[in-house]
């Protein structure tokens, strides 16, 4: 298990689909959650180890569509989860 980092992020409510859409095509980097429906904020939650690819996909999604980071919503407690680590066998 590792324990996990978050940003925030304003999106246009007609991006949400594409922008997890994405965020799925690549397995295991990051989870995205919806906190403010109203606003169309979401946390983007990710291993500590993935920090620097998650900021480059999601500079590079910004360049796609409406997306800017903001900071936590005030009020907001952010019980980060450990995300797991899947192990895979290999057999020799």
């Amino acid at each position: 298990m590792f324990h996990s980092n978050a940003r925030y992020y304003r999106v246009n409510r007609r991006d949400l689909v594409y922008l997890k859409f994405i965020l799925e095509a690549y397995e295991g980097l990051a989870l995205l959650s919806t906190i403010e429906r109203e606003g169309a904020i979401v946390r983007i939650a990710y291993p500590h180890f993935a920090e620097g690819d998650v900021a480059d996909l999601m500079r590079a999604m910004a360049g796609e569509i409406n997306l800017s980071e903001v900071p936590r919503p005030e009020g907001y407690q952010d019980g980060l989860p450990d995300i797991p680590v899947r192990k895979v066998a290999i057999d020799a």
